[in-house]
């Protein structure tokens, strides 16, 4: 029988170690081994709260204290800091009958699924005309567009529908670039005329086309206590109804409104400073949707249009409108030379209060087209199988950050604060004209499918304000 063996220890430290182990994890203490990773850790996150890369992280730092609860002035203070907003509005040129370039299109901007529904959220989708034409797809186009609109606006987005010149020429019943396709999938011409007068079609563009658009950066509201002197009255509504009026701003003598052209322009064809003069009106945009929509009615009243011309009984205004010198057929901007053009640009900015002009019309194959510094953007590039051009959107982002929430270097290299200062940091999420001053940025793109990579065309950036 061999000798007796002293019992093991090795058991019994096992359970030790198990029950320490267990301890350990219940109460959410590290063992000591561990003590000092974590340590290192939490050191190096108060060095990154130093210089913090987000509001949450200014958030944090705010609260080290355990300060009272905020009343409501100083919770408006803290909502203001964490506020970043960001709007961002996609354009789509002349489509001239083909569903499929669009579609392909609206899915590389992220706007629609692969059965097309809407999948933008609140990005606001404008599209300036010549939707028919030269290509098969016409019904399903304008179905297309009209599924798509309340979709969009139960997002949050919107669908704002332009007519192009195109468009209004099947109304005149000027055919001459109709295919047979097209009459094929109405059933013959007599209810090809008929959509386009009195019925759908017709009815679509009395409810949800117009000839021009400004649409504000600013669609969602600043905190209200910022957003009181510097903000438009934007019409409520649905889409298309929404951005297509002359903004009204609040009084504002001194200082200057910083958003006062914070807004983008959108028509078919171009809008000049000598159309807008022919006018003589305060109210540019109104104007022009109202003798465009009212062109409109007058043909849509008579069945089967008015072949080539406008009836005899058209009031100057309106003779003026269609002309070469109106906003559904002008190409100044697309083919004068740059130095000729850029300070008439800016005349119109001025008068429309916006940044930016977008149109169609003429057409770019090789991309969008960028003129006076993205002042002017040229965005038909060809995208129908009839023309084989670059398939393209324009993207438009804009971004309103509140100062108090950039990290530290930012706000250096902005010139907000200075290294000079006792503490730059206390200086930049403190109360005062800091507290009123946003940074705002604007970047264009151009997005492309098949493959071809992105461009952006311009981007700025500038510190803003707010007056008190």
């Amino acid at each position: 029988m061999p000798p007796a063996r002293a019992p093991s220890s090795r058991p019994l430290l096992v359970v030790t170690l198990l029950l320490v182990a267990a301890l350990w994890y219940l109460s959410g203490s590290p063992p000591a081994s561990r003590a000092a990773p974590l340590k290192d850790a939490a050191t190096a996150e108060r060095k990154r709260a130093a210089v913090p890369s987000q509001p949450a992280l200014v958030n944090q730092a705010a609260h080290k204290a355990a300060p009272p609860p905020l009343d409501d002035d100083r919770s408006a203070l803290s909502d203001r800091r964490s506020t970043v907003l960001t709007q961002r509005i996609v354009a789509v040129g002349d489509i001239h009958g083909d569903l499929p370039a669009l579609t392909s299109i609206l899915r590389r901007a992220g706007l629609v699924d692969l059965k097309g529904q809407w999948t933008g959220g609140d990005t606001i989708l404008v599209q300036t005309g010549d939707i028919v034409d030269r290509g098969p797809d016409t019904i399903a186009l304008y179905r297309f567009f009209q599924s798509l609109r309340p979709q969009a606006e139960k997002a949050g987005g919107a669908l704002v529908s332009l007519l192009g010149n195109h468009d209004i020429m099947q109304t005149l019943g000027d055919w001459r670039y109709v295919t047979k396709e097209d009459i094929a999938s109405f059933g013959g011409e007599r209810n090809r005329r008929e959509a386009f007068s009195t019925g759908w079609i017709g009815a679509e563009f009395r409810a949800n086309y117009s000839i021009t658009a400004r649409v504000p950066y600013l669609v969602s509201s600043l905190p209200h206590d910022l957003a009181a002197p510097v903000l438009p009255s934007t019409p409520r509504g649905s889409s298309d109804r929404r951005f297509l009026g002359d903004p009204s701003y609040p009084a504002s003598a001194s200082p200057p409104n910083p958003f006062l052209h914070a807004a983008a322009s959108f028509v078919h064809g171009g809008i000049t400073p000598e159309y807008l003069d022919s006018l003589h009106s305060s109210h540019p945009i109104n104007d022009m949707n109202r003798i465009g929509r009212e062109l409109l009615f007058s043909l849509l009243d008579v069945p089967g249009g008015v072949p080539l011309s406008l009836p005899r009984s058209a009031p100057p205004e309106q003779r003026e409108f269609w002309s070469e010198r109106g906003p559904m057929w002008n190409r100044d901007w697309a083919i004068e030379d740059e130095d000729e053009i850029c300070e008439r640009v800016e005349r119109v900015c001025e008068a429309l209060k916006v940044r930016r002009l977008v149109m169609g019309h003429t057409p770019q194959f090789e991309g969008i087209l960028s003129r006076c510094d993205g002042k002017v953007l040229l965005i038909d590039t060809g995208i129908s199988r009839a023309y084989g051009g670059a398939h393209s959107s324009l993207s438009l982002t804009y971004t309103l950050t509140p100062a108090s929430s950039l990290p530290l270097a930012d706000a250096l290299a902005l010139s907000l604060v200075s290294l000079s200062d006792p503490d730059p940091e206390a200086t930049l999420r403190g109360e005062g004209e800091l507290a009123r001053t946003w940074v705002e940025t604007e970047v264009v793109e151009a997005l492309y499918t098949r493959g071809r990579e992105s461009e952006t065309l311009g981007k700025w950036e500038r510190v803003v304000v707010v007056p008190e």
